[in-house]
This record gives structure tokens, C-alpha cells and sequence, in this order.
């Protein structure tokens, strides 16, 4: 029986199965080294976030300039067959609805048609992209361009242009 306690001892320590601290594996990560890589990953993501935001928000301007010179173009086509303008923001799509607005892709933007200022509809028109939902906290507030290519936008940037050229 001696002998097969001895076997069993020996074998024990060949499987892992011993209580010796020497032959311990470390595996795994302690509390420190997990903390560690959290915090690095929070600071990253706080750095990142604002240049993310911004990014967004020119995407949104850009499908929003994109819409507008689609309905522009629209109304130039509607204008050949009809010879005048319509405040339809999808003129192409029958029949032609007064007031009907466009939303951009996204749904960031409304763009809506009306006559320019001091003028006939028939004559000339202003597209406007109006910013929806999270957009509207883009530094450009409003998009605009008319019939005769004339670029506008409202805003915090300094000029009109540089909402379009942004």
C-alpha cells in the first residue's frame, strides 16, 4: 500500500495537481493591468469623439449640398417643359404638389422651394436645406442656392462661402 501512495504522490505532481507555489502558472491579467487599458481606451475615445462629431455633421452638410443641386437641377427640367418653377421640391414626381418637401437621404435635411425675394415663382426660385434632428447643431444653420446658381448659407462661419466650400 506504501508503494502505491508513493505512485500516486508522484503522479500528482506530474498532472498539475501539487500544491507547490513554484510550479504555479500565471495567467490571466491582474486589476492594475485591466484599469490600465481602460483608462488608456477612455482617453482615446474622449480625444476622438469631437473630430467624430464634426465628421458627421459635414456628412450631413455635404448630402444636403448634394439634394440641393439634384432639386435645382430638377427645377431646371421642370422649368423646360413647363417654362416656370414650381415650390415642389420634387417637381419630377407626378404630378407636381405645392409645398411638398425633400428629405436628404439620412433625413438630416428638409429642403423646401419658394419664390426668390420680390419675385414671381415663375421666374425664379431659392432651395433651402433646413438642417433636422442632431444636424442642427452644425455650424452652418441653413443651406440655400437659387435659380441662378447664387450660393447662400446661415450660420457661425464667417462667410456663405465657406459653409458650401467646408
Amino acid at each position: 500500500m506504501l508503494s502505491l501512495g508513493l505512485i500516486l504522490s508522484s503522479t500528482a505532481g506530474n498532472r498539475g495537481g501539487s500544491l507547490n507555489n513554484e510550479q504555479h502558472d500565471r495567467s490571466g491579467f491582474s486589476l492594475v493591468e485591466i484599469l490600465t487599458v481602460l483608462f488608456i481606451v477612455a482617453l482615446l475615445a474622449g480625444l476622438t469623439w469631437p473630430s467624430y462629431q464634426a465628421a458627421v455633421l459635414d456628412a450631413g452638410r455635404a448630402e444636403a449640398k448634394a439634394t440641393l443641386l439634384m432639386v435645382t437641377s430638377e427645377q431646371e427640367r421642370y422649368f423646360s417643359n413647363f417654362n416656370r418653377y414650381v415650390n415642389d421640391a420634387s417637381p419630377l414626381d407626378a404630378p407636381a404638389t405645392a409645398g411638398r418637401r425633400k428629405l436628404t437621404s439620412s433625413g438630416r435635411y428638409s429642403v423646401s422651394v419658394e419664390a426668390c425675394e420680390g419675385s414671381s415663382l415663375a421666374f425664379c426660385f431659392v432651395a433651402t436645406a433646413t438642417p433636422l434632428g442632431s444636424q442642427i447643431n452644425d455650424v452652418c444653420t441653413s443651406l440655400s442656392i437659387d435659380s441662378t446658381g447664387r450660393r447662400s448659407a446661415a450660420g457661425s462661419l464667417s462667410y456663405a462661402d465657406d459653409c458650401w466650400n467646408y
